[in-house]
């Protein structure tokens, strides 16, 4: 099969790495991948998996820059006549769709949604309908608000994103103290700024904790600033974007993730959830999108209440408290993400939505 992966390259962020893990697996499996999209960080890795790549911006130089890219991609489709388009961004389906129906009407068009504003949903579920698109969801939480808002269910699936290699060894190094760690781009809708906060509760009740943040993004001055104000820069530490996964898991004993989604906004589990379960390491979370659908509440980690900082510092207290319920909930979430992300599952999944 022929697949073209359509999407953003510009960053590490979740999208990137996600389209990056679903087209190596694809590639495994001995498809046809190439991969539409700008240039960046994790394209030599998409190479060196199997893919290959053409260079196609949708997201640069407004307007002007998108129908050009809507061009280079018509030609692309008319040179490929690939069996399917999977459009990992809902800013570039429009394009793609025209495009297909014009130059490869026989290729399927499909939408991977990863989440969109409340507002979008209503547009989205009546344009993407009557452009012919298929839509795979994130999760099912993701699934069934596309539903809700009007898609037709018969033209919707849903599969996990698919994990990076297992890791050959996933202890944790020991030390005096207890690690909390984030790990996701620094933007708003991720609130870190949230976990600094519990986190000075958790030092305000005498727990020998110290955090590091991990991502990039347009936050992280005010969240150094944050830290700095409340007193504790010396126990934060920040990490910048981190490539190795096996050094940030070895040395993080909870995953703290204050997702700030309520309602219709965002969808998902999140890589990093994913990425914790893989390697054993117990999660605090915000019960947000679709994250209970791994992080199931005192099974597979604690998954609290949206903005209730209380619950979810006595949740982390625990696990602080604990070395064991931190290893009973990386184990149990290990178990459930291992199971429902495997590359078997992810790969039979997909294949089953692309045969809707």
């Amino acid at each position: 099969m022929k697949i073209i992966l359509a999407t953003s390259m510009g960053g590490l962020g979740g999208t990137e790495t996600a389209s990056l893990r679903l087209g190596s697996l694809l590639a495994r499996h001995g498809h046809d991948v190439l991969l539409a999209a700008s240039d960046g960080p994790l394209v030599s890795d998409a190479q060196a998996a199997g893919m290959r790549w053409q260079n196609i911006d949708f997201y640069g130089g407004g307007r002007t820059g998108y129908l050009r890219a809507a061009l280079s991609f018509a030609r692309l489709l008319r040179r490929e006549r690939p069996d399917i388009v999977h459009c990992q961004m809902a800013r570039i389906v429009p394009a793609c769709a025209i495009a297909a129906k014009i130059c490869s009407p026989r290729s399927k068009v499909f939408y991977h949604a990863r989440g969109l504003n409340p507002e979008t949903y209503p547009k989205i579920a009546r344009l993407f309908a009557k452009l012919g698109v298929y839509i795979i969801a994130n999760c099912r939480h993701e699934q069934q608000k596309l539903i809700r808002h009007g898609f037709p269910a018969g033209r919707t699936a849903y599969t996990y994103n698919a994990l990076p290699p297992a890791p050959a060894v996933s202890a944790k190094t020991p030390r005096g103290f207890v690690m909390l760690g984030t790990l996701s781009r620094l933007d708003k809708v991720r609130a870190v700024h949230l976990t600094i906060d519990v986190f000075h509760t958790l030092l305000q009740r005498g727990l020998p904790v110290r955090l590091h943040i991990a991502g990039t993004g347009e936050e992280r001055p005010a969240l150094e600033a944050q830290a700095g104000r409340l007193g504790i820069a010396d126990k934060v530490s920040f990490l910048g974007a981190v490539r190795d996964l096996n050094a940030y898991f070895a040395d993080t004993d909870i995953l703290v993730n204050t997702l700030d989604c309520a309602g219709d906004h965002g969808a998902g589990v999140g890589n990093n959830i994913l990425e914790a379960g893989l390697y054993r390491t117990a999660v605090a979370s915000y019960d947000a999108a679709g994250i209970a659908e791994m992080v199931e509440n005192g099974k597979t980690g604690f998954c609290t209440p949206l903005h209730d900082q209380t619950e979810l510092a006595d949740a982390l207290e625990q696990l602080v408290r604990s070395p064991e319920l931190r290893q009973t909930f990386g184990n149990a979430l290990h178990e459930r993400v291992t199971r429902l992300c495997s590359d078997d599952e992810i790969y039979r999944t997909t294949m089953a939505a692309y045969a809707l």
